[in-house]
């Protein structure tokens, strides 16, 4: 039935089963550090974005302000 001892067969099958399962958790890991560098590169983006646009809002409420004391 076995090639050899069956505790043996067991081991190795237990042994190839948590090595197995320990690659699919290094692939799953591996995968959400993925997505959390590209969320990350999102917000940094949507920051930039929105300072830019604080900036350009803060520009055109001082020319407003310039120009209603004139």
């Amino acid at each position: 039935m076995y090639p050899f001892d069956p505790h043996t067969y067991l081991f190795m099958a237990r042994q190839d089963r948590d090595r197995h399962m320990l690659l699919a958790e290094r692939r799953r890991l591996a995968a959400a550090q993925k997505r959390l560098r590209r969320d990350e590169l999102r917000v940094q983006k949507a920051w930039d974005e929105l300072t830019a646009s604080l900036a350009d809002v803060s520009v055109s409420e001082r020319r407003v302000l310039e120009l209603a004391r004139r």
